[in-house]
C-alpha cells in the first residue's frame, strides 16, 4: 500500500488512477489518512462481501420470542412478550 500526500494527488492524478491496478494507494492530508484509491473490481469485491456479511448477521438474528423461550428453557420461567410488555 502506498501513502502519499494530498498535494500529490492534485499534482498527477491520472498517474495515481493509471497506478491503483498494482496498488493501493492512502492519501493522507496533514498526515492524516483521508481516502483510498482502489480499482474497481477491488471495490465491488468489498461492497459484495459487505453484502454478504450483513445478510449473515440478517440470519443469525433471533426474534424478541425465541429469545424469550430461550431463557425460558434455560430458568425454568414462563415469560411472554405480552406479559414483558405489562410489567
Amino acid at each position: 500500500m502506498k501513502k502519499v500526500n494530498f498535494t500529490q494527488v492534485q499534482d498527477s492524478f491520472d498517474n495515481f488512477i493509471n497506478s491503483i491496478d498494482q496498488e493501493q494507494i492512502v492519501i493522507e492530508k496533514e498526515g492524516k489518512a483521508i481516502a483510498t484509491l482502489i480499482n474497481y473490481e477491488e471495490w465491488q469485491r468489498l461492497k459484495q462481501l459487505e453484502i454478504e456479511l450483513i445478510e449473515e448477521d440478517e440470519e443469525d438474528f433471533d426474534t424478541v420470542e425465541e429469545v424469550i423461550a430461550e431463557y425460558n428453557q434455560i430458568h425454568g420461567t414462563e415469560f411472554t412478550v405480552e406479559n414483558l410488555k405489562n410489567d
